[in-house]
């Protein structure tokens, strides 16, 4: 019997070996990795480590096997990659699928931080990456385009909404209602369910109302989740996972008792605008109408923003120590009964050492240039007192004092000149002058307290009584 042979190829046969790859086409390859931010050694066609290597990440990147080896397809992608890099340049900070690079795993471990899972935090732009990007940019309202690339301004919000999370929970003062009172005992209840593995409290992929309450709380704690929809997704855990760590507890994403706990105080439910008590952290229209009371009386809170941070907190102690007060920087109802007694008074002005500083030393210099006759030289002789009080050199005529005034240790009042001749250390700018040099310079001057008297580079015993036009007045807050 005649055997008969098989046309197919054996199981036990070698495959065909692939020809091997041109210096041509390596060369091809390592120029365009080295442009996707890979580093394949030496452009110079020969096979090394370095570019099995590099052809590895960026055959990951694109989900294609991870030979190392060129092949059609690894070499298609590379020049669609360079190719979109070449279309955006003139967004150097365009950064898409198969790219390489550091910022580029700072931009990962931010999205990461946020709740997005991008893989591997490798520097290298993945398809994981991109998805990752693509539901980033669904959570956030500002940025219209859907697309899984990233470029200058998806960066900056994104940047921005992780430095938004750095800081301590905050609390907001609410009006109580029954219906938030019934929301957080349903929440109450939720925290504490075991799950069949084990685990206990609210957490990624549940729904409902204490969900929706939990997001609610985490906004007020200064943890945006982006959503207050009722639905634990990736971005809620991240706000969580912020929260937990910045209040002391252990990260696990998950809302249990001990969690919740921290988390419900972030609510003052309170009418009462001190009641209680206004402290460290706390962001409402309260705290901004007291950070407003502080400035009027003289103490510097900072930003007026109805937020109670450090800045709010020295200027509070400082009134309190002032007013020989529990130096306790918190804002009780009786000290805010106090703040607003005293800004009442002078038109809401409380006078400083500091001002009574200035106006002692706008006197000494006014004297010592021109004594009680004008020499046309106001603006230096307030500029003098002022860097002799507050160490600040402000340059200016009389008529450009108002605008040269830094804000942040001045601000302006609306008053008549005779209330503000009662008091010292106010700054005074006019537009005009009836004198020649007065149409072309103002005048600007410091008061001196007595009800009359002013301060530049004389001292003006009847400051009341003479004609000029367009006043501002400004008194210093720190």
């Amino acid at each position: 019997m005649v055997s008969r042979i098989s046309s197919t190829t054996s199981p036990l046969t070698a495959p065909t070996p692939r020809p091997p790859v041109s210096a041509a086409t390596l060369r091809e390859a390592e120029r365009l990795l080295k442009k996707a931010g890979y580093h394949p050694g030496n452009v110079d066609g020969r096979p090394s480590p370095a570019l099995t290597q590099a052809l590895r990440e960026f055959q990951g990147a694109w989900g294609l096997p991870a030979t190392g080896e060129v092949d059609g397809r690894t070499l298609s992608k590379l020049k669609a990659t360079v190719k979109s890099i070449a279309a955006h340049k003139k967004d150097d900070l365009y950064v898409n699928v198969g790219q390489k690079g550091g910022d580029i795993k700072t931009l990962e471990q931010r999205l990461r931080s946020l709740g997005y899972d991008v893989g591997k935090a490798d520097g290298v732009y993945s398809r994981q990456t991109a998805a990752a990007v693509k539901k980033f940019k669904r959570d956030q309202p500002e940025i219209k385009n859907d697309s899984g690339a990233l470029g200058k301004h998806s960066r900056k919000v994104l940047r921005q909404e992780v430095k938004a999370l750095a800081h301590a929970p905050e609390r907001r003062r609410l009006a109580p209602t029954k219906a938030q009172r019934r929301a957080d005992g349903n929440t109450a209840q939720a925290v504490v369910k075991r799950h069949a593995d084990g685990t206990v409290g609210l957490r990624e992929g549940d729904r409902g109302g204490a969900v929706k309450n939990v997001q609610k709380h985490l906004k007020a704690a200064g943890f945006d989740p982006q959503h207050t929809n009722g639905v634990f997704d990736e971005r809620t855990r991240g706000a969580l996972e912020h929260f937990q760590r910045k209040a002391g507890l252990d990260v696990t994403g998950r809302v249990d008792a001990r969690t919740w706990k921290a988390l419900k105080k972030s609510f003052i439910l309170s009418k009462k605008p001190a009641s209680p008590a206004q402290a460290l952290h706390e962001r409402s229209g309260a705290v901004k109408a007291s950070e407003k009371l502080l400035e009027k009386l003289g103490f510097n809170p900072g930003r007026l923003d109805g937020l109670f941070d450090r800045n709010t907190q020295h200027a509070l102690k400082a009134f309190e120590k002032k007013h020989k007060l529990k130096r306790d920087g918190q804002i009780s109802a009786g000290e805010l009964a106090k703040m607003k007694k005293l800004a009442k008074r002078r038109g809401g002005i409380q006078v400083t050492a500091k001002m009574r500083q200035l106006a002692a030393n706008s006197r000494r210099t006014a004297l010592s240039m021109g004594g009680y006759s004008g020499q046309g030289f106001c603006a230096r002789g307030v500029r003098l007192a002022i860097l002799k009080t507050y160490g600040i050199n402000v340059w200016a005529n009389g008529n450009t004092m108002d605008n040269n005034l830094p804000r942040s240790r001045f601000r302006q009042v609306h008053m008549s000149l005779k209330e503000a001749l009662k008091i010292p250390g106010l700054v005074l700018t006019w537009e005009k002058t009836p004198t020649r040099l007065g149409s072309l310079y103002g005048h600007t001057a410091i008061t001196l307290g007595d009800g009359r008297s002013s301060a530049s580079d004389f001292v003006e015993r009847n400051t009341a009584y003479v004609t000029r036009y367009g006043l501002k007045i400004f008194v210093p807050i720190k």
